[in-house]
């Protein structure tokens, strides 16, 4: 059965040495060949272990990385009664990260005094973490009943959706005042589109888009219009928000940009902590999108854009509120009334948030 690793991970194989004969002390030289994407670890051990014996000896190799060989010596005890007798090797490796996923097999890898045999390595594709965002990819739209995708401006629009389901949608009001979509209907608040017609999604390799997969224009009907979830999460751990952004598909006024706010919070509302938050500006990349129901008509391009925010949980707090929103030229200061103006909204996609390993530069700010 072959060895199993991800790209990039570690782990160790065995070496069993058997034979009906006796050998004592008889010391030897052992190579071990590793297949192509395979390596020695830095750091790696190579080791001695007799079962039930306590031996568990750190034995001196050398490697090679050009011939990717291992070679080490050691004095073999087969069936002669000793503490040491019938034990194996244990030997570190490596998948490298670059390494595609596939079998690697390499015949007469392994050499002990004339005796040959192969090496099988199968690398894996990593396990993907659980997406703690509920319908993350927008696929899960609700229509009322005589609601349907509908062509505006050559771009299909969810017009008479009935929900955007596991998010709750509002409009920022202005003066600090949020307020939530009395229907919890998406209405003209925030704009659902059509992503398989018009999203042209980037390849996003860590969390591949799957068919389905919608895209929210926060700005909805010239509205500073948001969407949030509450995830449940575990207190003590660092997670990462990842998401896509876009410019405006249909914006009038290229020379304007577009603008979104993305915060994580916890606690009641009027009394929240944020714990993380950022502002975003995307600006015009060009009129080079297609339209899915006007092949004359030229689009904004969106210009995908990956971004993350990672945060570290408190003690104490099993939940968080996802936002995002569109601040307008006006942002969320509590002393102005809020200000669209006009087509400012950015447009989300691909929303996903999983346990992470903690920001490096958190110490630092």
């Amino acid at each position: 059965m072959p060895h199993t690793l991800q790209p990039g991970g570690k782990g160790t194989f065995t070496i069993d040495v058997a034979s009906d004969v006796v050998i004592s002390g008889q010391r030897e030289w052992i190579a071990v060949t590793f297949p192509d994407g395979v390596t020695f670890p830095e750091g790696g051990v190579v080791r001695y272990i007799a079962d039930g014996t306590k031996i568990n000896d750190v034995l001196q190799f050398t490697w090679d990385p050009h011939s990717r060989q291992l070679r080490f010596q050691s004095e073999l005890h087969l069936n002669d009664g000793t503490r040491r007798q019938n034990g194996f090797y244990s030997i570190d490796v490596q998948a490298r990260p670059d390494a595609a996923p596939g079998l690697r097999k390499l015949a007469n890898a392994i050499e002990i005094a004339g005796v040959k045999a192969d090496v099988e390595f199968e690398i894996v594709s990593p396990r993907p973490a659980e997406n703690l965002i509920k319908n993350g990819g927008f696929g899960d739209v609700p229509f009322k009943p005589d609601g349907k995708w509908t062509p505006n401006q050559g771009v299909l629009y969810a017009r008479k959706a009935a929900a955007l389901d596991w998010w709750s949608v509002g409009t920022y009001q202005g003066k600090g005042v949020w307020a939530p979509s009395r229907t919890g209907a998406p209405g003209e608040l925030v704009d659902v589109i059509n992503g398989d017609a018009d999203g042209h999604f980037p390849e996003d390799k860590e969390r591949p888009f799957a068919a389905g997969e919608n895209i929210v224009d926060v700005n909805g009907a010239n509205t500073c219009g948001y969407i949030e979830q509450a995830v449940t999460v575990t207190a003590g751990t660092w997670y990462e928000l990842s998401f896509h952004t876009g410019y405006h598909l249909v914006k009038d006024d290229p020379t304007g940009p577009t603008y979104l706010h993305t915060d994580v919070r916890y606690g009641e509302a009027g009394a929240e902590t944020v714990l993380v938050e950022e502002d975003y500006v995307q600006y015009y990349t060009g009129k080079n999108g297609i339209s899915s129901q006007d092949p004359g008509k030229k689009l904004n391009k969106p210009g995908w854009r990956k971004r993350r925010l990672r945060f570290l949980v408190p003690d104490g707090v099993s939940q968080v509120t996802v936002r995002f929103a569109n601040p307008g030229p006006s942002g969320f200061n509590p002393e102005l009334f809020a200000n669209p103006g006009g087509s400012n909204g950015m447009l989300v996609a691909h929303v996903g948030l999983v346990p992470s390993a903690p920001d490096p530069y958190a110490a630092r700010r």
